[in-house]
């Protein structure tokens, strides 16, 4: 939730007692501003720079969603570079190295979807601001190296009659004390890769094909005996969704162009249960399905507001039933960033309908959901602390056309939905 949120539901809520107590000493940075403003009115992106990286991770295997094998790894990223066409858009390159030999796995152009930006509190008062993107990367095994086959490098790619990359998704958080003199961040980076059923199905995938059946992969950092991260299954939330915002991305003339965020209004999300989908089976529960619908509350000429629904079509022609949740597991330690934050990789077909250019659409969304971890600040006597946050990967509108292959690797990003539940 942007900083200058805080006036949202002020007089329902005034007095409120904040879920901690920050040190009075300490300076955020402040607002990103694309706060909440006239419907649909141009706005003024405000971050601060953000540096490279690199952390320790943890490389997971899922077989039939149990955890198989798992990896340490090294993560190296570049200073995240803006993009001139859209809006909060960012380019790093990422790569991927044997946490024990050091030896270069995979590499590429993470495309990063800037969402929102909140305060929270660590385990000692500490007060630190924290930046969230989206990640979409297309990951390569490096030329040269036997990484094929080695936790977390997909099947799909590195070996005869595979594919030259692999399409991953999650998110990368960067968060900085807010009392601290130097540019220092903490990071949270988690990508997810799907078995075939998600990501290689012929018919809808630019990357077809039999590679993993059975197996997905995910890359978390950090992991290290310090903030050791572990993998399981974890049932996502549920809940009435609490402010937080739709927002489109875009440009103007060819040139990149920021719009004010649509409050959403009313919204749930609805946990329907937990299974399999590699293969489909009632058990092992890695895989929650969500209902995920809201409405924002910028009109259109004929009165209709901005909405999102998450949907059951065509299934299992379609890989989706609503919105579909991996779950990847929970860091441990809550005195190191991100605290005992749970961690979930989030993809679905959307309908959407986008009020400022009174559109619909279908899209399929990609993204990812945390709770727990350090408390957020917010000016209500709730606790919010699962945040889920959404990009589209294709979009068409409903009246069509609606051109294959819908999935596979990077696209544009259109739209993005980010929301609060209790």
């Amino acid at each position: 939730m942007t900083l200058a949120r805080r006036s949202f539901l002020a007089a329902l809520l005034a007095g409120a007692a904040l879920a901690a107590a920050p040190r009075a000493d300490a300076q955020c940075f402040g607002p990103d501003g694309l706060d909440f403003g006239a419907c649909c009115a141009p706005a003024q992106l405000i971050l601060p720079p953000f540096t490279q990286a690199g952390l320790p991770g943890l490389g997971i295997c899922w077989d039939n969603c149990n955890v198989g094998t798992t990896n340490s790894l090294k993560m190296d990223w570049t200073p995240p570079a803006p993009s001139s066409l859209a809006c909060g858009q960012f380019t790093s390159i990422l790569s991927v190295y044997d946490g024990g030999t050091g030896a270069p796995l995979m590499g590429g152009a993470m495309h990063l979807d800037y969402t929102r930006t909140w305060e929270e509190v660590d385990s000692t008062g500490s007060l630190h601001q924290t930046w969230r993107f989206l990640v979409k990367v297309d990951l390569s095994p490096v030329a040269g190296t036997t990484s094929a086959g080695v936790c977390p490098v997909p099947t799909c790619i590195g070996t005869p009659g595979s594919h030259p990359t692999a399409f991953f998704y999650g998110y990368l958080d960067y968060s900085r004390e807010c009392s601290a003199s130097s540019l220092v961040y903490d990071n949270a980076l988690v990508l997810f890769h799907g078995c075939d059923f998600m990501i290689h199905k012929p018919g809808l995938s630019d990357r077809p094909g039999t590679f993993h059946p059975g197996r997905s992969y995910a890359i978390v950092a950090p992991h290290d005996t310090v903030q050791p991260f572990v993998p399981g299954n974890l049932p996502h939330p549920s809940g009435v969704l609490v402010s937080e915002a739709m927002r489109k991305t875009g440009s103007v003339a060819g040139v990149a162009a920021c719009f004010t965020e649509e409050r959403i209004s009313t919204g749930m999300l609805a946990n329907f249960g937990q299974g399999c989908f590699c293969p489909l089976s009632s058990l092992p529960p890695q895989y929650s399905v969500s209902l995920f619908e809201g409405k924002g509350s910028c009109p259109d000429a004929t009165g209709l507001v901005s909405e999102f629904q998450s949907q059951f079509a065509f299934f299992p022609t379609l890989p989706w039933v609503h919105m579909v949740s991996a779950s990847i597991g929970r860091w441990t330690n809550p005195a190191v960033y991100p605290g005992t934050e749970h961690v979930w990789a989030n993809e679905g077909l959307f309908r959407t309908y986008d009020s400022c250019d009174a559109q619909g659409y279908f899209e399929v969304d990609y993204g990812a959901t945390t709770t727990a971890g350090w408390t957020p600040i917010l000016p209500i006597p709730v606790v919010l602390q699962t945040f889920t946050d959404m990009a589209d990967n294709y979009t068409a509108p409903i009246s069509g056309p609606h051109p294959f292959p819908i999935l596979g690797s990077v696209r544009p990003t259109d739209h993005l939905i980010y929301t609060n539940v209790p």
